[in-house]
């Protein structure tokens, strides 16, 4: 088992109005070596130096059916990498090139200490959380935010309005757009918050270093209530 540590990349990601987003990048040490780069943000020459001190590039993954515009770039630099994505994504974006659907698990090829576990009941986002069992780590992108210092005023108002500002919590978006089995998305959450991990990676947001299983079952709640 890869005993690499798991390293994170940042980039200040703007959307329409103005809307500032911190994303994050997960570089996954992987059995055997080399990484999968979770979520992959625009690599330019110096942060592609960066990676390449961890190892060669194994995989890429699009974690959800909403962060794979960076997907494309990746996939062509780094050409003899698997590129992992939820099945719809090829339906979506029928430019990019997807090796393996998310669906079938984590590829064997690539060793093991990941697993992949889909957030069910939500097919707008059918967001994969990873698991990587050497660092007891639970990888998430969309399904919790951690914003605890948003940049512009856009960020202030649209985080306050669904429920994110300055804390680790869900989107409204997730019981007002996304999901649609209640039960699904509630078996889901508590297979998540079964898993053994103690550090917490987001996409959008701080990470939650230890502790972090008690911080998301907190994130969760209405989610893992079917009924409530």
């Amino acid at each position: 088992m890869s005993t690499a540590a798991l390293v994170t990349f940042d980039f200040d990601q703007v959307l329409a109005g103005g809307f500032r987003l911190p994303a994050r990048m997960t570089a996954l040490p992987l059995e055997g070596g080399g990484v999968a780069l979770v979520s992959p943000i625009p690599i330019d020459e110096a942060l592609a130096a960066r990676i390449a001190a961890l190892g060669e590039v194994r995989a890429l993954v699009a974690p959800n059916l909403l962060h794979h515009l960076y997907l494309g770039d990746a996939s062509a630099r780094y050409p003899g990498a698997q590129v992992l994505a939820p099945r719809a994504l090829r339906a979506k974006r029928p430019d990019l090139r997807i090796d393996a659907d998310l669906e079938d698990g984590w590829p064997a090829s690539l060793g093991g200490g990941v697993r992949a576990l889909l957030v069910e009941g939500a097919p707008k986002v059918d967001e994969f959380a990873l698991h990587h069992a050497p660092s007891r780590t639970l990888v998430v992108t969309d399904l919790v935010f951690h914003v605890t210092a948003p940049r512009g005023w856009m960020a202030h108002l649209t985080l306050w309005m669904v429920g994110c500002h300055g804390k680790l919590a869900q989107s409204r978006a997730w019981r007002w757009m996304f999901v649609r089995d209640r039960a699904a998305a509630a078996r889901s959450a508590a297979a998540l918050l079964a898993l053994p991990f103690d550090r917490l990676v987001v996409a959008h947001g701080d990470g939650v270093p230890s502790g972090a299983k008690a911080a998301l079952a907190g994130a969760l709640a209405w989610m893992t209530r079917p009924n409530g």
